[in-house]
């Protein structure tokens, strides 16, 4: 590690928060108040709070207002709890704080195998706990979501070695090859479809940018010949995602989930403008949403429609338990990382953070339309990377300003 960072209690703290991320729910959650209140800290002893005021920093404030405003509606309009505004507020701040903060890229680099490494030890365990059969990552639970975290973890994996080769010790070189081959197949292991077909689509296009990059024949051959091995593997032997993929006829071909679906727009419709609150989902029941169906429809059908515990959907959990005002925000977030990633495109340094946040990016929006995605443990992961990003962006743009 650099012989700085230990003279940085918020780097040390950032360090803690990553590795406990996906392990162990005190520490976790205990590094990650120390960083933000560290960083408060700074600020106040620097008097310097990262920067200019950007269009981004209205988004957090508002994420942050629009949750409480909707736990407190929660709790007053419907009766319900109003305890899950924390999730929100914890990975946003963790956003703010890192797009504001701004390490050498040596420090960004070991946070991020810190995190994977982390990641690795729980993954470990997980075999271990469950005699040889992944089950969950003792922190980030169900193996849906943990499949969801392994591919974000595999995203940031696979950028850093790619696209940061040059800058990294040759242990931290072998560290990252071992990591991202029992990323690969660990995510495999899951059978999960969703995170099977993002595996092979970040895959894809982080080869694809780096042969772009480099613009080398023989690593093209290289490339197209290792793709074709790999699919003449899943020919003679696919792995069992790969075949519930084949098996449907499209992405969204899941009826249960699709009831589900049905259930979550009548529920959205039932509170649209502040919704039920986070965590309430499993509160609204059929009789809730039929009168909005028969208004609708003009008929009922109770075959079309499924309760559930969560809507499976990132897009309908925003909607129902939020209503219109906060899943605006959480669109104007996302359109705004992807115009960052469009800015930063053409730059060299750190563009692994680029790449990544656009693995980040698709795992969030594409998962996101089958399981809830940008929640709990993957959401602070996720924002660890687009708040990397955000923060390469407020550094250009002060650059800028000091060359004009």
């Amino acid at each position: 590690m650099s012989k700085l960072a230990k003279f940085d209690i918020r780097f040390l703290f950032l360090l803690g928060l990553m590795f406990f991320l996906p392990s162990v729910e005190v520490p976790k959650n205990l590094f990650a108040l120390l960083f933000v209140f560290s960083w408060v800290i700074h600020c106040i002893k620097n008097k310097y709070w990262g920067g200019k005021w950007l269009v981004i920093d209205s988004i957090f404030l508002l994420w942050i207002l629009i949750d409480i405003l909707v736990s407190i509606n929660a709790i007053i309009t419907h009766q319900l709890s109003g305890d899950n505004y924390r999730d929100i507020i914890r990975f946003v701040l963790i956003a703010w704080v890192l797009s504001r903060t701004y390490f050498s890229k040596e420090r960004l680099t070991e946070a991020s195998i810190i995190a994977l490494i982390g990641t690795i030890i729980a993954l470990i365990y997980g075999y271990i706990s469950g005699q040889g059969e992944l089950k969950e990552l003792h922190s980030v639970g169900h193996l849906n979501h943990t499949a969801i975290f392994l591919v974000l973890a595999y995203s940031i994996s696979l950028s850093l070695l790619l696209f940061n080769l040059k800058n990294l010790k040759k242990f931290q070189k072998v560290t990252l090859v071992v990591i991202t081959i029992l990323l690969l197949l660990s995510i495999i292991d899951t059978d999960s479809r969703a995170a099977f077909g993002l595996l092979v689509i970040i895959s894809l296009i982080d080869f694809f940018y780096f042969l772009v990059k480099k613009r080398s024949k023989s690593l093209s051959i290289i490339f197209l010949s290792v793709v074709t091995f790999i699919g003449i593997l899943f020919i003679f032997n696919p792995p069992e995602a790969l075949e519930r993929i084949q098996a449907q006829e499209s992405f969204l071909d899941d009826d249960e989930r699709s009831r589900i679906r049905n259930f979550s727009y009548y529920a959205y419709k039932a509170n649209p403008y502040l919704g039920v609150g986070f965590g309430n989902f499993s509160q609204i029941t059929m009789d809730d949403v039929k009168p909005y169906i028969i208004a609708d429809k003009g008929v009922f059908d109770i075959n079309l429609y499924l309760e559930s515990a969560h809507p499976h959907n990132v897009y309908y959990n925003y909607l129902t338990s939020g209503g219109i005002l906060i899943f605006s925000i959480f669109l104007f977030f996302w359109f705004y990382v992807i115009w960052i990633i469009f800015k930063l495109n053409k730059r060299e340094e750190n563009y692994w953070i680029v790449v990544s946040s656009i693995g980040v990016v698709m795992v969030n929006l594409l998962i996101g339309l089958v399981n809830t995605t940008l929640h709990h443990e993957h959401a602070i992961l996720s924002m660890f990377v687009l708040g990397l990003l955000i923060s390469q962006y407020r550094m250009s743009e002060l650059r800028k300003n000091l060359i004009d």
